[in-house]
C-alpha cells in the first residue's frame, strides 16, 4: 500500500510539474481551422519633408478579410480579400503620376485586384502567393493602360515616363514584387510565426530583406523585445527595431536608376556622397494562440542627406482586428 501511495504521489507531482507554463518562452504557432474568418481595418499614412518643409501627406484606409480556405498537416491555404477601397494606395500613386483622376478610376474598375490566395506552412509562416500571376498580369495591364492614356494627353513626356515606369512594371508584375510591395500587409501579419521566443532578453539578429530587383538581399541589424505577455489569455506585445544597411541601400538605388535609364554620370557621385538612414519600428499585439493579431503597427523612417537637399519620409501601416459587436 505504501508503494502504491508513493507511486501515485510521484505521478501526481510529475503531471503537475510538466503542466506548468514555461514563463520564459512564447511559441508562435498557427492554430487555425477551415472557415476561420476575421476582418481587419488597414490604414496607411505617408508623409514627406524636403529641407524640413512638409511636402506630402497621403493616407488611405480599407477593410480586409482573412479566411482559412484549407488546412492540412503541412500547410494552410488563406484568402485575403479587400472588402472596400481595394486599390486605394495604388490609386493615389497613379493619380499623382498620370494627373487624371477620372481616367485612373475608369481603368481601375476594369481590373480586379481584390482577392489574394496564398499559402503558409503548418506553423503559419508565409510561403507564397498562389494567384500571383493573375495579380501580376492585372497590375501590368493596369499600368500599361494608364501609360497609354497618359500618352494621348502628354505625348512629349511619355518617353521619359515609360523609361521610369518599366522597372516598376517589372517589379509589380513579379512574384517577389507582389509579395513584398503590393501586398505588404501580409508580411507584417505573418512576421512572428514559426518561432519560439525567449521573452526574458532582447533577441538580436541579422535580418535579410528581399531585394525586389533580384540579386543579393539587403541586410539589416534587428532587435526583438517582448513588452508584455499574458499567458492566461495567450496574448503578448512585442517590438521589432531594424537599422537597414546604408551601403546595401545605395547599391539597390543605383541599380534601380540604371534600369530606369537615368544617366549614371549624373547620379553616381550624388548617390556615393549621400547619407542614407533607414530605420524600421514595428509593434505587434497578438493572440499567439490561435494566432490572430489584435493590433499591428509598421513604421519606416527614411532620411536622405545630400549636398543641398535633405529628404525625410515616414511610412506607417496600422492593422486592427475588428471585433464582432
Amino acid at each position: 500500500m505504501k508503494q502504491k501511495i508513493t507511486l501515485l504521489l510521484f505521478i501526481f507531482l510529475s503531471l503537475t510539474l510538466y503542466s506548468q507554463i514555461d514563463s520564459t518562452k512564447v511559441a508562435f504557432v498557427a492554430y487555425w481551422s477551415i472557415g476561420d474568418d476575421y476582418d481587419f481595418k488597414v490604414s496607411k499614412v505617408k508623409r514627406e519633408w524636403k529641407n524640413d518643409v512638409q511636402t506630402k501627406k497621403d493616407s488611405s484606409q480599407y477593410i480586409a478579410n482573412f479566411r482559412v480556405l484549407d488546412s492540412t498537416d503541412k500547410s494552410y491555404k488563406i484568402q485575403w480579400t479587400y472588402k472596400n477601397n481595394i486599390v486605394s494606395t495604388f490609386q493615389e500613386k497613379a493619380e499623382k503620376i498620370f494627373e487624371d483622376k477620372e481616367a485612373v478610376n475608369q481603368i481601375l474598375k476594369k481590373n480586379d485586384l481584390s482577392k489574394v490566395i496564398y499559402k503558409t506552412n503548418e506553423l503559419g509562416e508565409f510561403i507564397e502567393i498562389l494567384n500571383w500571376k493573375e495579380i501580376g498580369e492585372s497590375t501590368k495591364l493596369l499600368l500599361k493602360e494608364m501609360l497609354n492614356s497618359f500618352e494621348k494627353k502628354n505625348p512629349e513626356k511619355v518617353s521619359e515616363l515609360r523609361n521610369a515606369l518599366n522597372p516598376i512594371i517589372e517589379i509589380y508584375s513579379s512574384k517577389q514584387g507582389i509579395e513584398q510591395l503590393a501586398i505588404s500587409e501580409l508580411q507584417y501579419f505573418h512576421f512572428p510565426f514559426g518561432m519560439e521566443y525567449d521573452i526574458t532578453t532582447p533577441i538580436e539578429y541579422e535580418q535579410e530583406l528581399p531585394n525586389i530587383l533580384g540579386g543579393k538581399p539587403i541586410l539589416a541589424d534587428a532587435t526583438i523585445t517582448f513588452e508584455e505577455v499574458d499567458f492566461e489569455n495567450s496574448f503578448c506585445s512585442l517590438k521589432e527595431e531594424s537599422i537597414i544597411n546604408p551601403n546595401d541601400t545605395k547599391r539597390v538605388v543605383q541599380e534601380l536608376f540604371k534600369r530606369m535609364k537615368i544617366d549614371e554620370s549624373k547620379t553616381k557621385e550624388t548617390i556615393d556622397n549621400a547619407i542614407f538612414d533607414i530605420t524600421d519600428l514595428n509593434y505587434y499585439q497578438y493572440y499567439y494562440n490561435p494566432g490572430v493579431p489584435h493590433y499591428i503597427y509598421g513604421g519606416r523612417k527614411f532620411i536622405l542627406k545630400m549636398e543641398k537637399t535633405d529628404i525625410e519620409k515616414i511610412e506607417e501601416m496600422y492593422i486592427e482586428l475588428i471585433y464582432d459587436e
